[in-house]
């Protein structure tokens, strides 16, 4: 199936900045995204660390564990730039001041993503790692949030508005990977043991607790050991555009990577096969739950 056949356009690729896989099945109102799986260096990034330590805190994979999504209707939209070169699931507001050169223009936010060195641009390539030797002008900020931010944001946003407008509700999956544990840049802290996978529904304010029910279900069913909104709960790409209460609904997806790579050589494991099958059947029964929502 073209992309012109469908009722609304699909966004367009942009070379280095994003991809689009559009349903190869007719569209279901299941939208897939994954912002931190790029790894393309920008030519105009010029971090004072190599590119493999620029590439660690990138969820390498996750694009491809969720590839079965438009055989059963649902888009794929996935980021190409690290996550630390510009992370798009940051709001605007969490851009990290100590980072810029003179007095940032716009509005700021108390964030704790950007005092951990992690925010909208990050100051840390990892932890103790500064990303750069020096700092960045506003205009070199401004022009990246524009570019990157921005063009992702509008791709989102046209995905889930086009099938919120043709069925009245809309189910994103924005879909990441975690460590394994907690380390020193996350909120969880040094050595904090994780659950298999990780389900972040702002604690009830992003999605609709049968969707987040059936999601769980499903996860449980396969052997997968769940927890709720711990130790992520959900940030800007699930809070900018849910709202349960219309049939807008958004999780944040987080998988361990313990069960699918190596975390230090950041290569496939052996479990690589059937993890990304397990994801697959996840994908074809939420697709399911869905269609016969659609029915009804």
């Amino acid at each position: 199936m073209q992309t012109d056949e469908f009722l609304l356009p699909m966004p367009e690729n942009i070379p280095g900045v994003l991809g689009v896989s559009p349903p190869t099945e007719p569209l279901i109102p299941l939208v897939f995204d994954s912002p931190h799986s790029g790894l393309e260096l920008p030519a105009d990034f010029y971090p004072a660390v190599d590119a493999e330590t620029v590439r660690v805190s990138a969820d390498t994979y996750v694009n491809d564990l969720f590839s079965a999504a438009p055989e059963h209707g649902a888009p794929l939209l996935r980021a190409l730039f690290p996550r630390s070169f510009l992370d798009p699931n940051r709001s605007l507001a969490d851009m990290d001041a100590a980072l810029i050169e003179g007095a940032w223009p716009y509005h700021l936010r108390e964030s704790n993503t950007a005092r951990r060195g992690m925010g909208l641009i990050w100051r840390n390539a990892w932890v103790e790692m500064p990303m750069y030797d020096r700092k960045l002008a506003i205009t070199e900020a401004r022009d990246r949030i524009r570019r990157y931010w921005l063009s992702y944001h509008m791709a989102l946003r046209q995905l889930l508005d086009g099938a919120f407008a043709q069925f009245r509700m809309v189910y994103h999956l924005n879909c990441h990977s975690m460590t394994n544990a907690g380390h020193a840049m996350s909120s969880d802290g040094p050595g904090s043991a994780r659950a298999d996978i990780c389900v972040g529904d702002l604690h009830g304010v992003s999605a609709g607790a049968e969707f987040t029910a059936i999601l769980c279900e499903l996860l449980e069913r396969e052997g997968f050991r769940v927890a709720m909104n711990k130790p992520f709960r959900g940030a800007e790409l699930t809070e900018a555009y849910a709202n349960p209460a219309i049939g807008r609904h958004a999780i944040q997806f987080e998988i361990n990577r313990r069960l699918y790579m190596n975390e230090e050589t950041r290569e496939r494991s052996a479990d690589y096969p059937d993890f990304k099958q397990a994801m697959s059947r996840l994908i074809a029964e939420l697709a399911e739950y869905i269609r016969q929502k659609v029915r009804r």
